[in-house]
Parts: C-alpha cells; structure tokens; sequence
C-alpha cells in the first residue's frame, strides 16, 4: 500500500539504501562462506570449525536487515490485497493507519524484548568460537530500532 505520490522522506531513504547495501554485502559473504564451506568439506575433506557458527550469525541479521527496508518501502504487511478487496476511500485510509500503529507497536514489542534477550543471552558464549550468544539476538533490538526511526521520520513527512 505504498502511496507512490508521498515521497519518502531523506532519512527513510538513507536508511533504506543502507539497509539494502549491507544486506547485499551480508548475503554476498554468506554465499562466499558457504561455498568455501563446501568446498573444503566435499573437496579437501576437512570442515572449518566455524562452518555453522558464523553462517548462522550472518543469516539472522541479513533477514532483520532485509525487513528492516521491507518497513521503509512499506511492504511488510502489504500482500496486495487490501488493494484487492477494499476500494480506495476512507476505508482504506484506515486501514492504512492501522497498519502502521500495528507495524510501531510491533517494533516497540521486537526492540524491548530483543535488548531483554540479547542481555540475558550475552554473557552465553557460542560453543566453537567463544562469541557472546546475544550476538545474534542484537539483530532484534538494533533492526527494531532503526525500522521505527524509519517509520517515525515517514510519518513526520505526512
């Protein structure tokens, strides 16, 4: 349901253009690590000890990533049906609005709990190499974040 006659403000650009650079680079290096990965397994016959650890680690921050431009472009709740069933009017204004109330709450909801798990997970070490374990749940409270400051600076410009 994205208005393409409301421009998107600067910093929601920025942030999504961002978003989608470090995203791309992410899964560009995951790809790397998982065909190094395979190669030395099926081809060298050994495995690197960190063969799981760091893929892992890299696929749950570029999927919070990823979402964090699909909350700038407007997309995440939008499956093109709302289009589809409601007729444009005052109805689907509302809707509208409520799903973006629905998308800061939940992102209030993601950010709190995300930084209440990352800090009881933190001083938790990952078994091959010693990270802290809320590294990967610091995706939460840290895409949370600047998906709601996107979604804030939206909303201002209206």
């Amino acid at each position: 349901m994205q208005d393409a006659s409301i421009p998107r403000p600067r910093i929601s650009n920025a942030i999504d253009n961002v978003a989608r650079a470090v995203g791309g680079l992410a899964i560009a290096t995951f790809t790397a690590i998982i065909v190094y990965v395979v190669i030395c397994r099926y081809a060298l016959s050994f495995t690197p000890r960190w063969s799981e650890e760091i893929p892992r680690l890299l696929l749950v921050w570029v999927t919070f990533i990823g979402a964090v431009s699909a909350f700038v472009r407007n997309t995440h709740l939008c499956a093109g049906l709302t289009d589809l069933l409601v007729a444009p009017g005052r109805f689907r204004s509302l809707l509208a609005v409520l799903a973006r109330l629905a998308s800061l709450l939940f992102l209030v909801v993601v950010i709190w709990s995300g930084w209440k798990i990352t800090v009881l997970t933190w001083s938790h070490e990952t078994t091959v190499l010693s990270w802290p374990a809320g590294l990967v749940y610091l995706a939460l409270p840290v895409t949370g974040a600047i998906a709601f400051v996107a979604l804030v600076a939206a909303e201002l410009r209206k």
